[in-house]
């Protein structure tokens, strides 16, 4: 399909040159052509924000195709190779990026917008989180550089991947149940936010906090100085939960109801919610917990202006080696970042220890946990020497 014009008649001369892959429809979504273009006008006239050679699932039999992909704006242009001609387009306006890794292994992940749905897979997965921060970064109007720290951390943005779901399971968008047998549906690997692929670009930037800022008006201020409430996420909540005010069975597998906090993990009813201390108490791992609060802001030598409450008696710093463990490491990302700040947690397959170690330099104490081989150890210890850590 093609919008008529000249990129048509182009795409019927060099038919070899165009991707010539269909639109992936879920239903009730409204259809849209297939925009071709040349490379000569519009796509150089952007500057390129990441490009290079990704695998493409096609339509038919699921087969894939490497395809030549170039970000630029808010526009994903791809073709068969780099001097292609005829370049098909995608419009990342309203668009949302999962991952769909199978298994965690073919490092795979999924463009979403209100038409269709690319499903990508990278060679490796440092690359495949390249292009997952690069896309992200589009849609929260930053610059993208793959030598920079990914903001992901700190943008407040649901971190998705496609999942399947052993219960009854609805969507935090449009409240409506996730219906299918495999992959229905997304999920924020961190927060546990659940989404339609629909509903995904509709989701509010409201993942677990990281600093202060991104606490917001939220925050609690009185005699005994700045605290952090409670971070509630509605719905979703497992089948043995109880409510922490008059211990009885809370939550629902007819509807989305109820409570849980992000932090602490208490769960209550709508209605004993506001019976609740309103300053969150950080759960079991408060001793290892750096709560949001205590990063307040960065220094211009990109050291964090942080202070320990003394709740956080030993703030752990977490180092996962994503490949370690046959990639079962991105399963303990998940994880750390669940139980932790995600500030804390650092994945050394995407820019090393050097940055987490920086972030934390001027901590008086913390430890340090390596999830990975002796390779991964050294590589941190090393690291711990040359900025003379004690």
């Amino acid at each position: 399909m093609a919008e008529a014009g000249g990129p048509e008649s182009a795409a019927a001369r060099c038919p070899d040159e165009s991707s010539d892959s269909e639109p992936e429809q879920e239903p009730g979504t409204p259809q849209k052509l297939i925009r071709k273009v040349s490379t000569s006008g519009q796509i150089r006239s952007k500057t390129v924000l990441k490009e290079g050679n990704l695998m493409k699932q096609t339509n038919s039999f699921q087969r894939w195709k490497r395809r030549y992909f170039k970000l630029r704006g808010r526009t994903l242009y791809y073709a068969q190779t780099a001097k292609s001609i005829i370049f098909d387009e995608v419009d990342l306006t309203d668009a949302s990026v999962a991952e769909s890794s199978t298994k965690n292994f073919n490092n795979s992940f999924t463009v979403i917008t209100p038409c269709r749905r690319l499903i990508l897979c990278a060679d490796n997965r440092k690359e495949m989180e390249e292009w997952m921060a690069a896309l992200r970064s589009v849609q929260n109007r930053q610059n993208y550089e793959s030598t920079q720290y990914s903001m992901d951390h700190f943008s407040g943005m649901h971190n998705w991947y496609a999942c399947s779901h052993a219960r009854p399971t609805y969507c935090n968008v449009c409240r409506e149940a996730l219906s299918g047998v495999t992959s229905h549906g997304l999920s924020c690997e961190v927060c546990k936010f659940k989404a339609h692929k629909r509903c995904a670009v509709r989701a509010t930037n409201n993942c677990k906090w990281t600093t202060l800022a991104s606490i917001g008006k939220d925050i609690i201020e009185d005699e005994d100085g700045v605290s952090m409430p409670h971070q509630w996420l509605e719905g979703n909540l497992p089948v043995s939960a109880k409510c922490n005010v008059c211990d009885k069975t809370c939550g629902s597998v007819l509807r989305l109801q109820d409570w849980r906090c992000l932090w602490c993990k208490a769960m209550v009813h709508s209605g004993c919610k506001e019976q609740l201390s309103s300053k969150c108490p950080l759960g079991q791992c408060k001793v290892s917990v750096i709560p949001p609060t205590a990063l307040n802001s960065i220094d211009s030598d990109g050291f964090w202006k942080a202070s320990c409450p003394p709740s956080c008696t030993s703030p752990l710093l977490v180092f996962v080696n994503s490949k370690s463990g046959d990639n079962q490491g991105v399963k303990f990302l998940r994880r750390f970042k669940q139980l932790l700040n995600p500030a804390q947690v650092f994945d050394l397959m995407n820019g090393g220890p050097h940055l987490g170690l920086r972030l934390f330099q001027k901590f008086d104490t913390f430890r340090i946990l390596v999830c990975g081989g002796d390779g991964s150890v050294g590589w941190v210890l090393s690291e711990i020497d040359a900025l003379t850590l004690h």
